[in-house]
């Protein structure tokens, strides 16, 4: 038993120190990796995966904004005008009833993951920028991605890059006011769960312990320097293949509410053309 515990923190720890590399050569979008790591090597159930992911999450998206001193400063008002409405609709939509199994968000998740790096990588490169920053864009912009929040949970602030990228701030400014907003989504995902005690500690403090310690390495031995192109596509691939793997692994959760959707529909027409 003892063993089983000890060899369950050193996992942690090693995989955590593993995600804090990577996020200081790639940036805060690599956080949601750790939702896959979470499920698929530690086994956490629904209510205890989704909220160990969100205190994970937030912990870490604010040492890694902490870290990255010359675009902090900048990065604050930005973050304010998008998390702002963000936060807000967030929780409107946290009153809306909704119940999403498991495997359906997982997959979901999985979707986000693809279509935001793609949506990133699209973006960083064809969009003309502008001097002007649109805080209304960016306010708009923000309670779009607070109602998807509202269901994915902080997962969903990872559309913050694409949609900042969208209103016209700086590459570099985008990446720190982006990893501010998934802090604060992260942060409101994680309250109920701690009170309702649905966080799994065992993993979540050798996992944080590992990730905070692999950011401060990185940044003693390399500094926070622009990640070159090869460390870029080389996060592209990793961040697009987890999004698969979890749509390959949960596709039946997309599959049948759409399938149920089809049959209503198909059993509906039938009934008033029949009757």
């Amino acid at each position: 038993m003892l063993s089983g515990a000890i060899v369950a923190s050193v996992l942690a720890f090693s995989t955590g120190l593993s995600i804090g590399f990577l996020l200081a050569a790639a940036g805060g979008g690599t956080l949601i990796l750790s939702i896959i790591v979470l499920r698929y090597l530690f086994g956490l159930t629904h209510a205890e995966l989704f909220g160990t992911a969100a205190v994970l999450t937030f912990v870490l998206a604010v040492a890694l904004f902490l870290m990255r001193r010359e675009e902090r400063r900048v990065a604050i008002r930005p973050a304010l005008w998008f998390t702002g409405p963000g936060l807000l609709t967030m929780m409107v939509t946290k009153l809306m009833p909704h119940d999403l199994t498991t495997r359906l968000r997982l997959a979901l998740i999985g979707l986000l993951l693809v279509t935001n790096t793609l949506l990133s990588l699209i973006l960083s490169k064809f969009l003309v920028r502008s001097r002007r920053i649109h805080h209304k864009r960016l306010a708009m912009m923000g309670g779009g991605v607070g109602l998807l929040a509202g269901y994915f949970g902080g997962n969903g602030a990872f559309l913050a890059l694409p949609s900042m990228l969208m209103s016209g701030l700086p590459q570099n400014v985008a990446v720190s006011s982006s990893t501010l907003t998934i802090a604060s989504f992260a942060f409101t995902s994680a309250i109920p769960n701690m009170v309702r005690a649905s966080i799994d500690w065992r993993v979540l403090i050798p996992f944080l312990l590992g990730s905070i310690l692999g950011l401060l390495i990185m940044r003693m031995l390399f500094r926070f320097r622009n990640p070159s192109s090869r460390t870029r596509w080389m996060t592209t691939v990793i961040v697009i293949a987890a999004g698969l793997y979890l749509l390959q692994q949960n596709w039946f959760g997309l599959y049948t509410p759409s399938l149920a959707l089809y049959d209503g529909i198909k059993g509906g027409l039938r009934n008033e053309f029949t009757n």
